[in-house]
């Protein structure tokens, strides 16, 4: 009796105490939890394409051959949220990374996907919202023209 009430208080005072830790969501608003945040996730994308570097467009060859970079949205630990229109009649690739490489250096933690175009320039294709991407976040296009919209904050 006096093992199973041992383990019993041992177990509560570790609920407890996973309880008592203080989490923040995206708004800043303290909440009670037992799951670590602030983890960096792993990437398990099959046939991962050839990532450019920092900064850099993307090589001639591959799903994304020569598409250019058009914008770059940096690292923003305090960031609420970021939102990716593709208002192009084209494909377009968003790479996401940790932000911790430099400029011309291989991206770290990173991963790539495809947004759809419209069907013309200025109409509405595919988007992406994330309320907890805090990475660089980099949108490369087939042209340096294309119509993409890019919202953080």
């Amino acid at each position: 009796m006096k093992r199973l009430f041992f383990a019993l208080a041992a177990t509560l005072a570790l609920v407890a105490a996973a309880w008592a830790q203080d989490y923040k969501d995206s708004e800043g608003t303290h909440v009670a939890g037992i799951a670590l945040a602030g983890s960096t996730g792993l990437d398990f994308s099959a046939n991962q394409p050839m990532l450019p570097s920092i900064g850099s467009n993307f090589a001639a060859s591959g799903p994304y051959a020569s598409y250019v970079l058009i914008a770059t949205v940096a690292t923003n630990a305090l960031r609420k949220s970021i939102d990716i229109e593709n208002t192009s009649g084209a494909q377009i690739a968003i790479l996401l990374d940790d932000g911790t490489a430099a400029s011309g250096a291989a991206p770290n933690n990173a991963t790539v996907f495809a947004l759809g175009g419209g069907g013309a320039s200025g109409s509405q294709g595919g988007s992406w919202v994330s309320q907890v991407e805090r990475g660089r976040v980099q949108v490369y296009a087939p042209a340096s023209t294309a119509q993409v919209a890019v919202r953080a904050n």
